[in-house]
């Protein structure tokens, strides 16, 4: 089970400054590339398999959440040796993968894993993932981060907050990317 939150209206370089007064490890910077393949769900959650890498290591990820708490959402995950490969696999057997990219820093914290995320047309974004809901509220009080608590909520959700149909990309990366 996969459990954390997502906060909204931070500020990145106050993030990391909390985050290095309270001794968290960097873990690095990462530019991901994956492809969604969304799955139908007759009971209205969201259901899909993911293909991401970050150049160094691939994984292929199958995601169901269901439910409004910070441990809503089935996970099951197992690396993979080729991406290209995989998403040429995976796209004959189900249409329509989106292609989208992100940015991450990571951090680890007493074994919380906290992230700034930047996506395409959004403001960044922090995760806080940890294997315990008391964990997840327990660093955001620590930290005292300003910002809005999402929740558990999709990628879609969220764009969907500032009036964009992330469904609508079938590819979506930055600006500033060479094919754009």
């Amino acid at each position: 089970m996969e459990i954390e939150t997502k906060i909204d209206k931070i500020d990145p370089k106050e993030v990391v400054n909390i985050l290095k007064k309270n001794k968290a490890k960097f873990l690095g910077k990462f530019l991901f590339r994956r492809f969604v393949f969304n799955l139908e769900d007759k009971n209205g959650g969201d259901r899909f398999v993911r293909l991401r890498t970050d150049g160094k290591r691939t994984t292929l990820t199958y995601k169901h959440r269901i439910g409004n708490t910070l441990a809503n959402t089935e996970e099951i995950e197992t690396e993979v040796k080729d991406f290209d490969a995989t998403a040429k696999i995976l796209s004959e057997i189900i249409p329509g993968p989106l292609y989208q990219e992100n940015r991450r820093t990571a951090y680890i914290l007493d074994g919380v894993e906290i992230t700034i995320d930047e996506w395409p047309k959004l403001p960044p974004i922090m995760e806080i993932e940890a294997d315990s809901e008391e964990k997840v509220k327990e660093t955001i009080a620590r930290l005292g981060i300003k910002g809005r608590e999402l929740g558990n909520i999709g990628w879609t959700k969220v764009y969907s907050m500032y009036g964009i149909d992330l469904q609508s990309f079938k590819v979506l990366k930055f600006e500033d990317d060479e094919d754009s």
